[in-house]
């Protein structure tokens, strides 16, 4: 007998007994006479062939993200890679003052009768102003630094020593960055790691620390 018909016959031939409320609360609970739940879904069933096409896609990217960087034409491009006419093409400006007098920096810098550097001079440093323009080219842009072009010039640069002058206590050697006409340039801590940038105006000061 179904539960609902129990509970009908309990309430129209015992309404009054005491133990009425009691047999109706256990009838609606009584397990064997809940509604039946709903059907379940399929369940989702993990193979093999899942896993393994996960995994597969997971390597396939992976070793196409490592193996990425061997197919850059320009993987091997640096500082000391010959170059011909490139299209990436900037010219920051250089001057050194050593103990209130220019110095003279040469043209030709990075060039030889075999290889032209990407960092590199075709004129000496401008009398007029002191400043030598610094050519960075390349095949693609690529960052270099003041340190690379003092690397090609084959002199040492830092904040301890420029050229053959040593930080010796009595002199020091500081550094300004500004653009080309933009005025006097910012104080600089960066010294060889200075990324160089077009129409910058870079200059090394070496003298007395006041």
């Amino acid at each position: 007998m179904k539960a609902e018909n129990l509970i009908r016959h309990v309430d129209a031939n015992h309404p009054r007994h005491p133990d009425t409320s009691t047999v109706r609360e256990s009838l609606r609970t009584e397990k064997r006479f809940a509604p039946p739940k709903a059907p379940r879904g399929p369940r989702l069933r993990i193979r093999r062939i899942h896993v393994a096409s996960v995994l597969g896609v997971v390597l396939l990217v992976a070793g196409a993200y490592a193996a990425a960087p061997y197919f850059d034409p320009y993987r091997n491009f640096t500082r000391d890679t010959c170059i011909a006419s490139e299209p990436y093409h900037i010219h920051p400006y250089l001057r050194i003052t050593i103990n209130g007098n220019w110095y003279p920096v040469p043209t030709d810098i990075g060039i030889s009768p075999t290889c032209t550097r990407p960092l590199h001079t075709h004129t000496p440093s401008d009398p007029s102003t002191g400043f030598v323009q610094l050519h960075v080219e390349g095949p693609v842009a690529k960052d270099f630094t003041l340190g690379d072009f003092f690397a090609v010039w084959g002199q040492p640069f830092s904040s301890t020593r420029i050229l053959s002058y040593p930080a010796d206590g009595t002199n020091v050697v500081r550094m300004t960055v500004g653009v080309v006409g933009g005025g006097p340039g910012a104080p600089s801590d960066q010294y060889g790691a200075l990324v160089l940038r077009d129409q910058q105006a870079i200059e090394i000061f070496y003298g007395p620390a006041s």
